[in-house]
């Protein structure tokens, strides 16, 4: 594997290894259709500024799709981009000698 392929994702399992952020992906995958991050307030217990900062660090991290419309902000999980990067290092696990 490249350098990049590795680093790309080494952050998404640290974006996906705190508690707040896995529950709010657990969340999304539930979710047909964008959801901002007052929606999405109650599957974690800490208030709407944290949950905006965990959003963010999903999306920095390729697992969310951010929508930018005027002053609203809607998040989708990057369902492709997950998947294959968590299929790519399984298949690398599994393959290995």
């Amino acid at each position: 594997m490249k350098q990049t392929e590795i680093q790309d994702t080494a952050d998404l399992l640290k974006a996906l290894g705190e508690f707040n952020r896995l529950s709010l992906v657990y969340r999304l995958c539930e979710c047909p259709q964008p959801q901002n991050a007052m929606c999405l307030c109650d599957c974690c217990s800490v208030d709407a500024s944290v949950v905006s900062r965990h959003l963010k660090t999903l999306a920095q991290a390729g697992i969310l799709k951010l929508d930018k419309k005027g002053r609203e902000r809607t998040y989708s999980l990057d369902r492709a981009n997950v998947v294959n990067q968590l299929r790519a290092l399984a298949t690398k696990i599994e393959t290995s000698l």
